[in-house]
């Protein structure tokens, strides 16, 4: 099937859509949503302040698993129809996947040091597991990197998005299969009424802030691809011209 470039229909300046000012709007109820995790809920004794990290951890850490599914899935429709614009959605999935799992191992070890004395333990296995997964999440754009041909860069970075997606199951099925002496099984369904509601707000807004980063990097990949079109296209007719 012949590779459809979305760079040539892009225009940056049409069809401001209601959707970017919703998007616009959507993350500053990060604000009001942290001032409520951080005062609402009780603190739990055994774990005092350092509790306050689950609100933003744990939500966070979920979006990072849930975003190389969604790119797997642009991945996939890709290799099916050749389109590009599902490389354009795949590959801006997992730029926000890196954030956020940037984001988990930077907010992880702070909590763990507190509650269980330690940064990091390698016998771990969901520890283990969400490493290679940000080990492959990097691999990717360097593996985005090999070439000049375009759907050959995309090709190569579906499979990788594949191999991604299997990491991030296995990080997700690790957290209900192996038990640790440091990460808990899942507790969403033990916690009290104020910190289980306070919780399923802060996953509700983080998810907004990753739907808006997609739509974001969604269009910075159009734009960028609609640069290099122009540069292209200018070097064509120089060349013409010669």
């Amino acid at each position: 099937m012949k590779f459809e470039p979305a760079a040539r229909k892009f225009k940056p300046a049409a069809n401001f859509e209601f959707k970017w000012i919703l998007l616009t709007v959507l993350p500053w109820l990060l604000i009001p949503v942290t001032y409520l995790v951080l005062t609402y809920p009780p603190v739990i004794a055994s774990q005092g302040i350092a509790h306050r990290i689950f609100y933003f951890h744990v939500p966070i850490a979920w979006v990072a698993l849930y975003a190389p599914i969604l790119a797997t899935v642009f991945a996939v429709l890709y290799l099916m129809r050749r389109k590009e614009i599902y490389d354009i959605w795949s590959i801006a999935s997992i730029r926000v996947s890196l954030l956020f799992s940037l984001a988990v191992v930077i907010s992880g070890p702070l909590w763990a040091k507190t509650e269980w004395g330690t940064y990091w333990n390698w016998k771990d296995a969901r520890l283990i597991t969400f490493f290679i997964l940000l080990v492959l999440i990097i691999s990717y754009f360097s593996v985005r990197q090999i070439g000049e041909n375009i759907e050959k860069k995309a090709t190569q970075g579906s499979v990788m998005t594949i191999l991604i997606s299997v990491a991030s199951l296995m990080t997700w099925f690790s957290i209900r299969w192996f038990a640790t002496d440091t990460h808990p099984g899942p507790v969403v369904d033990t916690l009290s009424t104020k910190i289980r509601m306070s919780f399923w707000v802060s996953v509700l807004a983080y998810h907004f802030l990753f739907l808006t980063l997609l739509f974001l990097a969604v269009r910075l990949e159009l734009i960028t691809r609609w640069l290099r079109k122009i540069e292209a296209d200018k070097f064509l007719e120089m060349d013409e011209r010669i």
